[in-house]
């Protein structure tokens, strides 16, 4: 499992200038340096001075300690279990796209969930097999693509129940036969032996939200280890994206598991000690 952050100092300060709706021009001159300069800095091809670091921050509404903790590479969550409580969780990456894929099994049982197939189908399958559960329901936080490639291929396979926001389900495929369920704000429903609690993030896409099982989150990318989701859907989105992790991931117990579609997994309490986007 690959321990790096999905998202470096550049990555950081690029979301929150988008998110912001700063031009590039506008930034570096507030800051006093070139437009050169930030486009270096936002391409991670440099590390940022403290005073570069402070400026940035200040500007745009980060913590200046916990940005340069994430320049200086000072800053990496704890080991998360993934074998907690009865529940067991395969990490599934694909490098090619960073991007993580969720078996979650219920160890009594031997039922499990997955979650967001987005890459190498047999590989989903295949650790399925490996512990020797059956597939009661497909879970979605998003339908971007590298979140949902797999989809067809593994619906095809295991034919359970799909579940997904109504705003996702425009944009996943036509898959002939399907048992798509839908989930909204706050409603709680059964997937095998999971009782998932969905918690709409929205900013990220249409319809995103996190999936509560037990003391774990399937955070999709509303937020990363260290970060955030890039708000796709435009600057006017920004407040509400950060208002809604604050409010539906950062309120859980510190001890929460988080396991986003990048990156590695953290807490709730490491989010709140370190993440440059929720200071105070």
């Amino acid at each position: 499992m690959i321990d790096l952050l999905e998202d470096e100092f550049g990555d950081i300060i690029g979301k929150a200038r988008f998110g912001l709706n700063l031009s590039a021009e506008e930034v570096a001159g507030r800051v006093g340096i070139s437009t050169n300069d930030l486009e270096v800095l936002e391409d991670c091809a440099r590390s940022p001075t403290k005073a570069e670091n402070d400026a940035l921050a200040a500007l745009l509404n980060l913590d200046p300690v916990r940005l340069l903790a994430v320049a200086q590479d000072a800053y990496v969550p704890d080991p998360v279990p993934l074998d907690h409580g009865g529940v067991r969780i395969r990490v599934i990456p694909y490098p090619p796209m960073r991007v993580y894929q969720y078996v979650v099994g219920d160890v009594e049982t031997g039922q499990a969930v997955v979650v967001d197939p987005g890459a190498v189908p047999e590989q989903i399958l295949g650790a399925l097999a490996d512990e020797e559960w059956t597939a009661a329901a497909i879970l979605i936080t998003h339908a971007d693509a590298d979140h949902i490639d797999a989809l067809p291929a593994i619906h095809e396979a295991l034919n359970v129940p799909i579940w997904v926001h109504p705003n996702e389900q425009p944009r996943m495929p036509a898959l002939e036969g399907a048992d798509i369920r839908n989930y909204d704000h706050g409603q709680r429903f059964q997937a095998g032996p999971f009782e998932v609690e969905a918690r709409r993030t929205p900013g990220h896409a249409p319809g995103h939200s996190s999936l509560v099982l037990r003391d774990l989150v399937l955070v999709g990318d509303a937020m990363f280890a260290g970060s955030l989701g890039r708000t796709s859907l435009g600057p006017a989105y920004y407040a509400e994206h950060l208002a809604a992790v604050r409010s539906q991931l950062l309120s859980l117990p510190e001890t929460t598991r988080l396991f986003a579609g990048h990156g590695p997994p953290t807490t709730v309490g490491e989010e709140r000690a370190n993440n440059p986007f929720f200071a105070g």
